[in-house]
């Protein structure tokens, strides 16, 4: 899965891409279709399956439509923003304004590789039932006209074969990571680190090796940043994900202070 921001930067073709899937009209003979329509429409014919569970269809779209009141807006262009600006409250927000020709697959992408890792306490269950309701989704707005050919190639390009198939693997992957630490405390001393010898940020893993992970070049000369770790650790590790943490070299070895967020 290709992790992507809200807006979509890529080639002029594809940017036309993103405007001509914006083109198919989303009124009907008495008002505007929304975003929220379509997905109520969506979970209507589809099935909601049972609200109370976290992993049923139903919260999942809810969760969907959250995200895209909160971040969706973030990839308007000059026009849309000025609409956006005009006509949003706290009851008439994204997914109210806007039609079904607004949701992106980037959006979906989105969704599943960032949102749902960053934003979710979701259990297992619930990240396992992500991809295959997204998939669902996808489908249904290409059958129903809402999307073309173009956007559903798209959209397979971004996630892949298996629409958050990672999901669960990050999440076992940063137990692991949390469990590890939790276990290897770093004594502290009072000290504080050098700033070379500390580093806070986004890491990629760039290889994965039995024991080891070396992480892309993120310091200032170029150095990757290779830590040790025990290979039931590193067994679950996957080359490219996202890494959130803090690391800290001591005696030449880096070392893991403190672990956020792993995403594909």
């Amino acid at each position: 899965m290709t992790t992507a921001s809200w807006r979509f930067h890529g080639t002029n073709s594809r940017d036309r891409l993103i405007e001509s899937i914006r083109l198919a009209p989303s009124m009907d003979d008495n008002r505007m279709i929304t975003i929220r329509d379509v997905l109520k429409e969506f979970l209507a014919e589809t099935g909601e399956g049972n609200r109370r569970s976290m992993s049923s269809p139903f919260k999942i779209i809810d969760l969907f439509g959250t995200c895209l009141d909160q971040y969706a807006h973030e990839g308007l262009n000059e026009f849309e923003q000025a609409r956006f600006d005009k006509e949003w409250s706290d009851d008439n927000r994204f997914c109210d304004i806007f039609g079904p020709d607004h949701i992106q697959p980037y959006h979906i992408n989105s969704f599943l590789s960032t949102f749902v890792i960053r934003k979710v306490m979701g259990t297992k269950g619930f990240l396992k039932a992500c991809g295959p309701t997204m998939e669902k989704l996808a489908a249904w707005l290409l059958a129903k006209g809402h999307w073309n050919d173009d956007a559903m190639r798209y959209y397979r390009e971004l996630v892949g074969d298996d629409a958050g198939g990672e999901l669960v693997a990050c999440s076992e992957f940063t137990q692991s990571l949390l469990d590890y630490v939790e276990n290897h405390p770093i004594p502290d001393d009072g000290e504080d680190f050098d700033d070379d010898d500390y580093f806070s940020d986004e890491l990629i893993i760039k290889k994965v090796e039995p024991g080891r992970l070396i992480f892309d070049e993120m310091l200032d000369n170029g150095e990757d940043i290779t830590i040790s770790l025990p290979r039931s650790v590193t067994s679950k590790a996957r080359k490219g994900w996202f890494v959130t943490m803090e690391v800290v070299r001591i005696k030449g070895k880096w070392r893991i202070l403190s672990v956020g967020n792993v995403y594909s």
